[in-house]
């Protein structure tokens, strides 16, 4: 096993029959053309992969991407998530127009460094080497590129050296940031293979995988992972970059397509994207309410664009605009997608997204502009007053935000307007006005019901005017000494100290429930009643009827020893035994019912199993 981190993921673009596959072939040993089709037809229709060994020892995925026209949805797939571009030219044939247009779909994922191959040098003579390689200049030029251009040979091995070399220096160079952020596998195949079940394929975003993790779908399914697989071997953990294979339990083969994403938390599909959009300057204008063909990742759908602040974009200009999407897809801030025309069928742009899940009816161009300036300190406390009442956790400030968890630590370490509850990020002065707004409820509770001042955990959340989750989190910070939380519910820390008068009026209460005995006076229940109840001194047998817990107990054993002895007590027995009025006798017996001592069976009451 090869747990080794992916240094770089190369994705090879070019026109077709421009020698992609014989050159991986050349490079890795490894046959990307893997479907009986691709063979006999000469040409690779789906993305093939390798694992590629650099001279310096750093591992680098290499992903074959497609080259004929009709294969261009394969060749976005297989391009986003790409570090770098290995752009095919033949000398024998020179740039084509899948050759510009692989190279417009790569500028607009955003891989702008790269190495250009100019491959069959075997086949031509020095002159056609150099217009071959004047053109592919032209080309770079054109597109505000700077790579090397590299003649090489797949056949012979002629500048292969060089090219690996080339392709090192930038692995040297490349920061791959996607370790440590939410996992986002792209699914490109799945399908069940017979003694092993469902296995699922596609190169790793971002994130790491191990068997027995867990992983969420957007339409809320929840696989667990038995296998993994690198380019091919068993692994113990699949890192970013990596060509990944899944063995996969807990998920039918028909819950998982391709174009579906597998994610360490779950991310709600969107319908609707805010987002930068660049069309190409060989690009007819695009009009707003325009409908084009959108490509993210593994999944296509249909887009309506509307363009934020014109009525029509120009070739070579860039606009904000909110896509309207046919279907949903799982979009993160930061994400490329290219966009392409139906008619005819060409790449024409593509775009940045900065909010994958905005709100209102038009996108907020101070909140647009603040996502693409990447002044998190600025972005994180407007992305939190967006959710007001709900705080946010590092990890999910990442989903609305194009940062990595650093930088999100750094920009709420440093910023005063951002109180931590918990694990939860808030603005401070929300926070400060739910503390008061709580604190506020507990005293006017403690005042109005001095015997009681407790509210349940529940009273205490409406209170706060916050979500139960940040709510909850903000209560236990309180208990440190701001509240008291006890069973009884959440209160003020000195609540329980029961005023002097309230105290005096109790003590005379409970003297006259004892003088009362079976026969208490029908009363309200006031303060000093409610107290006692409390305490256990005192219980309330109906609505504005209490009795001394002393009287009540001695009730409570007479009933149960005469229940023993005749295997049952009647009302007109009780009231007898009593010496009372029937309307107190059935006060008593319906009080003992609700003690759980008796229960009435006919016209009379025999005692509970526990009692007997």
């Amino acid at each position: 096993m090869d747990d080794r981190p992916i240094a770089l993921t190369i994705g090879t673009a070019g026109h077709v029959d421009h020698g992609k596959t014989t050159l991986v072939r050349r490079m890795t040993g490894t046959d990307t053309d893997r479907l009986e089709e691709e063979h006999r037809r000469g040409i690779s229709i789906v993305p093939g992969y390798a694992e590629l060994e650099l001279p310096s020892g750093r591992r680098a995925s290499l992903v074959d991407v497609p080259g004929h026209e009709r294969f261009v949805k394969n060749m976005v797939a297989g391009a986003t998530g790409v570090d770098a571009f290995l752009l095919v030219v033949a000398a024998d044939d020179g740039v084509m127009p899948q050759t510009r247009e692989h190279l417009d779909v790569l500028r607009v994922l955003g891989v702008g460094s790269g190495v250009v191959a100019l491959t069959k040098v075997d086949m031509v003579d020095e002159e056609m080497v150099e217009l071959a390689e004047l053109d592919a200049a032209e080309l770079l030029e054109s597109a505000g590129l700077e790579a090397p251009i590299l003649p090489v040979s797949g056949v012979t091995g002629e500048g292969l050296e060089e090219l690996l070399l080339a392709l090192d220096e930038l692995a040297g160079s490349s920061e791959n940031g996607r370790a440590g952020t939410l996992t986002r596998l792209p699914v490109d195949r799945a399908f069940v293979l017979r003694g092993i079940g469902l296995v699922a394929t596609g190169t790793l975003w971002s994130g790491e995988i191990r068997p027995g993790d867990t992983l969420y779908t957007a339409a809320g399914r929840r696989p667990r992972v038995r296998g993994v697989q690198n380019h091919g071997r068993p692994a113990e953990v699949a890192r970013a970059g990596a060509r990944t294979a899944l063995d996969l339990v807990g998920i039918e083969a028909a819950d998982l397509e391709p174009g579906e994403v597998l994610l360490s938390s779950p991310v709600p599909p969107t319908r609707a994207l805010d987002a930068r959009l660049q069309l190409l300057a060989g690009a007819s204008p695009l009009r707003h309410g325009a409908r084009l063909r959108l490509y993210h990742g593994t999944r296509a759908t249909n887009a309506r664009v509307r363009l934020l602040d014109r009525r029509e974009l120009s070739p070579g200009e860039s606009s904000l605009a909110r896509l309207m999407l046919q279907e949903g897809l799982v979009a993160l801030p930061g994400d490329r997608f290219v966009l392409r025309s139906s008619s005819p069928q060409i790449t024409i742009g593509g775009g940045t997204v900065l909010d994958p899940t905005p709100t209102g009816r038009r996108p907020e161009p101070g909140w647009l502009e603040a996502l693409e300036g990447g002044d998190w300190g600025r972005v994180v406390p407007l992305a939190l007053a967006r959710a007001p009442g709900s705080g946010m956790s590092a990890g999910e400030i990442s989903l609305v935000v194009p940062a990595g968890p650093s930088e999100i630590l750094t920009a709420v370490a440093k910023n005063p307007e951002i109180a931590k509850v918990g694990d939860l990020y808030v603005p401070a002065g929300e926070i400060k006005s739910a503390r008061k707004r709580l604190l506020k409820s507990l005293k006017k509770r403690a005042g109005e019901r001095p015997e009681s001042p407790e509210i349940s955990v529940a009273e205490a959340r409406t209170a706060t005017g916050l979500d139960s989750r940040l709510a909850d989190a903000l209560l236990k910070e309180m208990a440190d000494g701001e509240v008291r939380v006890s069973d009884a519910g959440i209160s003020l820390p000195d609540a329980d100290e029961v005023p002097p008068e309230l105290k005096s009026e109790a003590e005379g209460l409970l003297e006259a429930l004892h003088r009362a005995g079976v026969e208490p006076p029908a009363m309200k229940a006031t303060p000093a009643a409610r107290l006692l109840v409390k305490r256990g001194e005192a219980v309330q047998l109906a609505d504005g009827l209490f009795a001394s817990g002393e009287v009540a107990n001695n009730i409570l054993e007479e009933i149960t020893t005469v229940a023993r002895e005749d295997g049952e007590i009647s009302l007109a027995a009780f009231r007898d035994l009593m010496g009372t009025s029937r309307k107190y006798a059935q006060v008593w017996l319906e009080y003992a019912d609700t003690a759980g001592v008796t229960k009435r069976v006919g016209d009379a009451r025999v005692l509970t199993r526990r009692y007997r």
